[in-house]
């Protein structure tokens, strides 16, 4: 497979795809490692632009080449890692000294990991677009990206300060079996000072139940006496509509009629009974409103607390009824 991939790229650089035979090429050197193989992956990476691959890999072949017995490919190599030198773009990563001291850190440069014996110091690096990040237990990661010009580029990343986990301190808090005390300094610590008044502000600014409850319950009983009035006037367009059209059958037959009091009476019935259908319906749908309003509005204060036993807490309950012909609102209450 080692000789298979290495023609096979061969071929893709006589017809200028180096592109398409440098992955060909590490992959062969990985199977086979020699410095032939090796001395052409440098070269196919120095037609692609990576400076830095191909210098360091030229300078690996004078060492193989001169193991080998091959000064002509040392020579050859030595030249290429010369030229390409001179031109090398550069990237120092430092690294502050609150996070170098941090046991278990971890900096990478697209993912590959950077010793802390590099850390400071200017590396050859290819041009283009890098990732360099900063990972530490109990610590939030951190990335940023960098680009590298083509040519003798110098450039220079910090990794800062990195910043403590936002859930650091109440996972060891979950985690431990310390005492209260303990467990109270590991809140306050997470937290930040705070002082009186601080306390202070935030007990008169935190919104409580009760005045929540209380509004809720007043906008219940607005509902509900809208409802109220609602019904009351649907129930008196009714009764109307049923006296009218009693008046109309009086003076008038089923099957005709010529009186035009009667007709009259007879269509300002109707009207009443619509107007009547529309109010006791709203009525009804108001008051079923404000019911839930009312019965689901919380407790102020110790009444919401369940230990509590529950004769100590109100109950008020709405429940509307509509019969054939008439409407009503039946009412239960409990201390």
């Amino acid at each position: 497979m080692a000789e298979t991939l290495f023609e096979d790229a061969k071929k893709r650089m006589a017809s200028g795809d180096y592109e398409g035979a440098c992955p060909k090429l590490a992959e062969s050197y990985r199977l086979d490692p020699g410095s032939g193989t090796l001395t052409a992956l440098a070269v196919c990476h120095e037609h692609i632009g990576k400076t830095a691959s191909a210098w360091a890999e030229f300078v690996e072949v004078v060492g193989e080449a001169q193991r080998a017995g091959r000064p002509d490919r040392a020579r050859f190599a030595r030249q290429r890692a010369r030229t390409l030198e001179h031109g090398l773009s550069r990237l120092t990563i430092s690294v502050a000294s609150e996070t170098a001291q941090l046991s278990d850190v971890q900096i990478r440069r697209d993912d590959v990991v950077v010793c802390p014996a590099a850390w400071g110091v200017a590396s050859p690096i290819d041009p283009g677009d890098h990732v360099i990040e900063a990972t530490a237990p109990g610590k939030q990661s951190w990335s940023t990206h960098v680009s590298v010009a083509a040519s003798a580029d110098r450039k220079t990343v910090l990794v800062p300060a990195l910043d403590d986990r936002a859930n650091a301190a109440s996972d060891s808090f979950a985690a431990s079996d310390s005492s209260s005390s303990s467990g109270d300094s590991a809140i306050a610590s997470a937290a930040g000072p705070q002082g009186p008044s601080e306390k202070k502000d935030a007990a008169e600014t935190a919104p409580s139940n009760g005045e929540g409850g209380n509004s809720q319950r007043v906008s219940g009983w607005v509902v509900g006496s809208a409802g109220l009035a609602s019904l009351g006037l649907g129930t008196y367009f009714g009764l109307e509509a049923i006296a009218k059209s009693n008046d109309a059958k009086r003076d008038c037959t089923l099957s005709s009629c010529t009186d035009p009091g009667a007709i009259q009476e007879n269509s300002t019935a109707k009207a009443d009974a619509l107007f009547a259908d529309i109010t006791l319906g709203a009525g009804i749908v108001a008051v079923g409103v404000a019911t839930y309003l009312i019965l689901s509005a919380p407790t102020s204060g110790p009444a919401a607390s369940s230990t509590d036993s529950p004769s100590t807490q109100s109950r008020l309950r709405f429940a509307p009824w509509v019969g054939r012909s008439v409407a009503g609102l039946a009412a239960q209450a409990g201390w």
